[in-house]
């Protein structure tokens, strides 16, 4: 959607509507942040409690552990 098309539909919703299209992004960002880091959180308390019952070490499988790795330049 182009920028005057997207300006002209806020436009049309603040004046018919009452609804302001920015201040409900802003609100429901804001609502994503805040569950992503409760996630977050829980999943870091999860995996704490995980590594202690394994005895604080875990071994990953090499296609796990190489992930996010860059692959070794060829000459």
């Amino acid at each position: 959607m182009e920028s005057d098309q997207r300006d002209r539909m806020k436009y049309l919703f603040r004046e018919i509507l009452g609804v302001d299209v920015d201040k409900i992004v802003r609100q429901v960002v804001a609502k994503v942040s805040v569950e992503r880091a409760k996630q977050v959180d829980k999943n870091s308390k999860e995996w704490k409690k995980y590594m202690s019952e394994e005895g604080g070490i875990v071994f990953l499988p090499g296609t796990v552990a190489g992930i996010g790795r860059k692959a070794p330049r060829s000459k």
